[in-house]
């Protein structure tokens, strides 16, 4: 196990175990502002979305990493990395129009 990175070897599901023995549901999904902790939670659910959504991934990460790691010296590193890698994705997602626009009646 690489001592530089607390994440190493670190599966997905042993994260949201140990945060949800650790802080619960409920206050992670208030911590994080993430729904899936909150309505009805479980841990193959959130498994599931986890694993499609980067940005709730990064955020869950860097929960775990302030949570357990908070002293280890590589930890500053990896939630900026995680925070970087978060606007990144969150930057490639297709911007929305904040205006209406009625459908014409001449192109049909």
């Amino acid at each position: 196990m690489n001592q530089n990175d607390p994440l190493e070897g670190v599966k997905l599901e042993q994260i949201l175990s140990e945060l949800q023995a650790k802080l619960g549901w409920r206050k992670m999904g208030e911590l994080l502002n993430i729904r899936c902790f909150l309505d009805k939670p479980s841990l193959k659910s959130s498994l599931r979305f986890m694993r499609k959504t980067p940005w709730a991934r990064a955020k869950i990460e860097v929960l775990y990493l302030k949570t357990f790691f908070s002293k280890h010296p590589a930890t500053t590193l990896l939630i900026r990395k995680n925070i970087t890698r978060q606007r990144e994705a969150s930057a490639q997602l297709p911007e929305k129009s904040d205006s209406f626009a009625w459908p014409s009646l001449k192109d049909k």
